[in-house]
Order: structure tokens, then sequence, then C-alpha cells
């Protein structure tokens, strides 16, 4: 085989959309690639979801049940449907700093990294109790003049609504707006500058969430969406909603969000973890704290977002202090969920009021403290729309999600007590700056990013070589995996653990003289959740770290177990220094980490 050096590398015949930015045939381009025999057992999901939620309020009311209401602690709930076990699901919110946490300002106009990454032409999502308040003065300044934000779901006529209703929708629609705010608010008060102040809004309410998703997704190239809600796990007496098996259980919810996904190479759901440990000897006692994530939290290809306290100036893990709050992972299977961490206490952010009187028009200068995982998931998904307005001006291409999850458990900062992932930060603290650097590194040297496909059978290689030693290397690789089997016994622990969600087992390894370098893998014991190194056979994310590495020849091999459903798989790799956020561009042309690429595939 002959060896090819390389000195430059671009990111791979990436394509993509911005609705608001880029060209109409290129966002048709985009949603053309997606298949539409999918697309229509997807609609058969869709109707199976209605028609549980309407068999969900026929028991309800049948048997005395609340169908939507509003906590004492000011959260917003609505039944949703009822599990195989007759549990009744319902969805619930999970209520400046931020954007330092993130490390967004140093790619902000006038940061340090000389770039004008604003969120300017991407359109983000935002699926939430209610509708956000579309007037607000943090969302003005659209293309025409008005508001950057578009209201996919009807306003109610306030006057004609009981007390009850009011309030239920009062606290659904400050919560969307909160959020929304943590991700496009322009900053009129600086404390409250969302993360990408330029983007655009579409606001949905959580109704038939999946369908709309599925629409925003499949006929309009949404890349990117917030889900700050979850399953509602304690009532205000105190009482368990929940039985203690569906805690980590891969779910219909976590299934749908996978099937999505899957079939929408190009669009990343974030969702929050959930806010329940405060209450974990109510609701699992026996877990300490642990193995608290339902619904789409469980969900393979969504990234799921803990939250953590303000880190002002990161200097090691001990910077990175959690929340009292934050749900712990890790998933039946042993998956490592949560996925990453942002801010989520006391992050200041636009609200709404109710009007007074309550036919007028309400105030459009609110702003509010909240804390939750509600309020670090839209860091995270402001953070994507940064990187994917990189993408869409320097490449005129959109990133795929899996690409979106390399490079965001690429460049975390370390975070916990030991090293690697752990089921309470996820991979770290997630990092605006550094995943820029991997991307403005990828368009000269020091950095590959591929997007691939694997076929049945065969094995990809890519080699690089290290031109002293001592460096540290990283290797990350993602993939949006299919949705994995609904069958009862996932809630079984024992079962989960054997038969993981993970359904296309691809396997990253780094070879250099005989010797193997593993990925992390979380230890699959309850009593002992220790990230280890080692095959791992749950994740789709494998991330490689090599301390110290000797000078020499590295091989990087992806393979697969067993037959790969559908036949291949696409996935997105990435490889470099460790030490990338301490590099410019210029500097990495010089990085002591050059790539020889052989040619592929290798049979």
């Amino acid at each position: 085989m002959k060896k090819n050096t390389l000195l430059l590398f671009s990111l791979v015949s990436l394509w993509g959309v911005s609705m608001s930015a880029q060209t109409e045939q290129i966002r048709k381009k985009i949603i053309s690639s997606y298949d539409k025999l999918d697309v229509e057992e997807l609609k058969a999901f869709e109707k199976e979801g209605i028609q549980a939620k309407e068999f969900a309020h026929k028991m309800a009311k049948e048997n005395n049940k609340p169908i939507s209401g509003v906590t004492k602690d000011g959260r917003i709930f609505s039944l949703q449907r009822i599990n195989e076990n007759g549990t009744y699901i319902y969805y619930t919110t999970t209520n400046a700093g931020s954007r330092k946490t993130a490390r967004v300002d140093e790619v902000a106009p006038g940061g340090s990294l000389g770039l004008n990454l604003d969120g300017r032409g991407i359109t983000v999502g935002v699926w939430d109790g209610a509708p956000a308040l579309d007037t607000h003065v943090e969302f003005q300044g659209g293309a025409t003049g008005g508001s950057r934000m578009t209201l996919r779901k009807p306003l109610p006529n306030l006057g004609e609504l009981g007390a009850n209703d009011r309030l239920f929708f009062e606290q659904g629609r400050s919560h969307a707006t909160h959020v929304s705010g943590t991700i496009a608010a322009k900053g009129l008060n600086a404390a409250a500058k969302g993360m990408a102040p330029e983007a655009t809004i579409i606001s949905y309410d959580w109704d038939r969430d999946i369908a709309f998703m599925r629409s925003a997704a499949g006929q309009e190239g949404l890349l990117v969406s917030n889900h700050s809600y979850g399953y509602n796990a304690i009532d205000d007496r105190g009482n368990a909603l929940l039985a203690v098996s569906d805690f980590g259980t891969y779910d219909f919810t976590s299934s749908d969000f996978d099937k999505l996904t899957f079939l929408y190479k190009y669009y990343q759901p974030v969702v929050a973890a959930g806010n329940d440990r405060d209450d974990f000897r109510i609701i699992n006692p026996s877990k300490n704290g642990n193995d608290l994530l339902t619904g789409s939290a469980v969900a393979k290809n969504a990234i799921v977002v803990a939250a953590v306290e303000q880190v002002n100036n990161y200097t090691g893990p001990a910077s990175v202090v959690m929340s009292s709050f934050s749900n712990y992972g890790p998933t039946n299977d042993f998956r490592i969920k949560p996925d990453i961490s942002a801010k989520g206490v006391r992050v200041f952010s636009s609200s709404y009021q109710l009007p007074t009187p309550i036919t007028g028009v309400p105030r459009n200068n609110l702003y509010s403290n909240s804390s939750g995982t509600s309020m670090a998931a839209p860091a995270v998904t402001g953070v994507i729309a940064l990187w994917q307005q990189w993408a869409m001006e320097k490449n005129n291409n959109a990133l795929k999600s899996a690409t979106i999850r390399a490079l965001m458990v690429h460049t975390a900062d370390e975070a916990g007590g030991a090293k690697g992932p752990d089921h309470k930060f996820g991979w770290g603290l997630i990092n605006a700056k550094a995943g820029v650097q991997i991307l403005e590194g990828s368009k000269v040297s020091g950095v590959v990013l591929e997007e691939n496909i694997l076929q049945q059978g065969v094995t990809y290689e890519k080699q690089f070589s290290v031109g002293e030693s001592g460096i540290n290397v990283i290797v990350t690789m993602a993939w949006t995996d299919p949705e994995g089997a609904l069958d009862r016994r996932n809630n079984d622990e024992d079962y989960a653990k054997n038969n993981p969600s993970l359904v296309n087992d691809l396997d990253l390894r780094v070879f250099k003289d005989g010797v193997e370098y593993l990925p992390w893998r979380l230890n699959k014991d309850f009593n002992n959740l220790v990230a280890q190194k080692g095959d791992n056979t749950v994740d789709n994310i494998e991330k490689i770290e090599i301390e110290g590495a000797e000078a020499g020849i590295y091989t990087v091999k992806v393979t697969h177990k067993g037959v790969l459903k559908g036949g291949s798989q696409e996935y997105s790799i990435i490889m470099s220094r460790s030490d990338f956020n301490n590099l410019s561009t210029e500097e990495f042309e010089l990085a002591d980490l050059s790539f020889a690429i052989w040619p592929n595939p290798v049979v």
C-alpha cells in the first residue's frame, strides 16, 4: 500500500443547511437525503403516540388522576401516556455566568480567537411547556426588524382560561422564555446575554414533540433543538410517580428520540438530565443518588446535560462543582449518561409574567434567576449553534450530529474526582473555545476530523506519527446508532447489562509496536461506578487518551462486532493532541503530531 502523509486536512465532503442563511438548493439537498420509507414508518410511530396520549387522558379521567397542573415549586406537568407497567407518565419542566463557564466569550466577536461566532444564520428549536415570549426585548432584531423568534403553537385566550390553566401557562411560558434567552438573548441586559445572540428560535410546546421534531428536522433542515423537560418523578405530597424499575430504562421515548436522530443524521436534540437527586431517597433509595435518568435522557443519540455551578476560571477538575439536584446516571446497560455538563445554578435570563389586566400586553423586559438542568441544557444547545455557524461560514457545510457529539466529547474539560468520564458529569464541562480550536485546526494540520461510513466486514485504518515523545494524544469516535429494541425486560438491570440498547457496535483502537490502546467505559457495577479502559460494548461514543505518547507511528483502527444493521454505519472521528486548548491556528501547523493517512478501506 502507498502511504500518503497529510500536512493539510479539511472537513470531508460535508454539506448542510441553516434555514435562514443557506441556499434553498442546499436545504433541499439535505432534506432529500433522508430515507422517505423510514419517514413513513416514523409517521406510524407518531400515530401510536397520539393514540397513547388519548388513552392516558381517558384513563386519568376515569381514575380521577390529574391531566396537567403546577407543582408547589412552580414546575408544570402534563400527562403523556401510560407505560407498560401501568405507570402514568407526565412531562415536567426541569427548572452572564453560563457564557463564562462554557468559554463562549472567547469565540464571540471581540474574543481572543479573533472570530465572530454569535449564532447568526442558525435556527434553534425549543420544545418546552409552552411557547416562549417572542416579544421580549432580548429576541428583537430579526432579519425583517421584528422578533428573531417564531411561535409554532397558537397562544390561548387568557381571558377564557381558569385560574389553574392561567398559572400553568404562565409558568410554562416563563420557563420557555428563560431557556430561549440562555440560547439566544441579545444581551441588552449584559448579564442575560445568550450563547448565540444572533440565532433565531422556533418555539413549540411539548405536546406531540416527536411529530413536530420530525417535521422541523425532515422538512426544514433543523440542526439542533433544546428539550428542558422530562418525566415527573415525584408529586407535591412526596409520593413517587414512577416505579423504581423505570429509572435508567430504555423505553418508548428513548427509542423515539433515537429513531428520529438516526433518520435525520444532521439533527441533534439536547436534553436536560433532570433535577430529582434531592429526592432519591423517595424515588430510588437503593442507588445512593445514582440511576435517576428517564425517557429522552436515556436515548443514545441525544446529548444529555448535567448542571454544575459557575466556573469562573477552569484550572482543573476541581474547578467544576456539581449542583445538589442534577440527576446522575448511568443507564441500566451502563452507558455514560449524562453526556456533558454546563452551568445550571442561578442562571440569569429573560422571563415572563401574565399581563395586568389579563387581556393586556405582557411586559417584555422581565428577567429572573433560575436553577436546574433546564438551564444547563440550553447552554450546550447554544454552543452547538456556534459550532454549526463556524461550519457554515468556513466550509459552507453543516456538521452531522455524530460529529457534534465527537467534538463535544473530544474537547470537554475534565471534571469529577477521577480521570475519564463518569455517571455524574459525563465527559466533563463543555468548552466552546476548544471545540472551535479543533475545527480551526482541521483546516490546517495537527487535527484529523472525518465523517466516514463503515461497511460490513471492513476495517478502516488511519496512521499518525508523533514527532516528539511526551505529548498527549486523543482519538474520539461517535456514531448515530439505530433505535434499540423495545423490550419489557429493559427495566431489568441484569437483563439490560447483558443486552445493551446499542445496535451497531463499532470499536475504536489505537496500536503501536504491539501495544493496544483502549477506549474509556464504565465499570458495570452500581456499587463501583468507575471509569475503566477496555472494550466498550454499550456506548456509541468512544474516546482513547494516550498520555505521554512515545515518538513513532500509531495506527488507528475502526472495526465492528457482529452484523451491522443496514449493512453499514456512518461515524465521525477526531484525532489531535490534547493541548489544543493552548494552540493557535498557526501553532497547529507546527504541532508535533502529524498524520499519515493510508488508503481506505483495508479488508
